[in-house]
């Protein structure tokens, strides 16, 4: 009877465990899941191979590419006036721990080099281009650097678009037909920079455009239904940078 009673405890307590040990994977598959984008298709996703899958893997992708241009000790992007630089995704699959986390969130780790020494961009790979805003400025009119905050626009022909990016166009028109044009406010204090980001389009070149705007421009251009009203309110502001390259399929 006693060894009756110790089986049964033991097997009370397997199976305590196994449902412990259930549950524990569940939790984390379904944390898993909320990182993931749930109105991306997976042919949407699948097209892009080589591209984040989720929010904090494209968060993880900005961060470290802007880190890795704006303090860069490579000699062609330190001895550049204006510092830019592209980020390139690796094929291979690198896991991120996150110490506050057992969850383990996959990212690529990109390769960064000089925006000068890229010849030209390949259609349908994922890259990011970092431009340090703080050496754009001082090019442009070095006593701007006093302000607390400035406004630039960018105009992008045709767009770089991201998967995840992408399934917001039915809340919000980010993208048109001839590129994409965006606005945003950036504080000079801080180590300013931009970075376009997302997938080269199958088109001959690349071209992006980089203006100096004041903040009632910025919700002039927002306001503007199509992408040549938008071109049109930029067409009096000055051009700070720019850059244009081909693209090889």
């Amino acid at each position: 009877m006693n060894i009756n009673k110790k089986y049964i405890i033991i097997f009370g307590t397997l199976i305590l465990l196994l449902m412990f040990i259930s549950g524990v994977i569940t939790y984390y598959k379904e944390r898993a899941e909320q990182t993931q984008i749930p109105d991306v298709e997976e042919s949407v996703l699948s097209s892009f191979q080589y591209s984040p899958t989720n929010f904090e893997a494209l968060s993880y992708f900005i961060n470290y590419c802007k880190n890795a241009v704006l303090f860069s000790d490579l000699e062609e992007l330190k001895n550049q006036e204006i510092r830019e630089g592209v980020c390139t995704i690796e094929r291979e699959l690198r896991k991120l721990a996150p110490k506050d986390s057992m969850l383990l969130t996959s990212a690529y780790i990109p390769s960064i080099l000089s925006l000068d020494s890229v010849p030209s961009f390949k259609s349908d790979q994922y890259i990011g281009i970092v431009v340090d805003l703080k050496d754009v400025v001082r090019e442009y009119d070095e006593s701007l650097l006093e302000e607390e905050k400035l406004y630039f626009c960018s105009i992008s022909e045709p767009s770089l678009i991201d998967p995840l990016v992408l399934q917001l166009e039915s809340k919000y028109h980010l993208f048109f037909d001839e590129g994409n044009i965006s606005c945003s406010g950036v504080e000079m204090n801080k180590t300013p920079s931009t970075i376009f980001f997302g997938v080269v389009p199958q088109a001959e070149s690349l071209s992006i455009k980089q203006y100096l705007v004041d903040e009632q421009t910025v919700s002039d251009v927002s306001s503007k239904k199509s992408f040549s009203e938008r071109r049109n309110v930029l067409n009096n502001y000055p051009v700070v940078w720019q850059m244009e390259k081909p693209i090889t399929l």
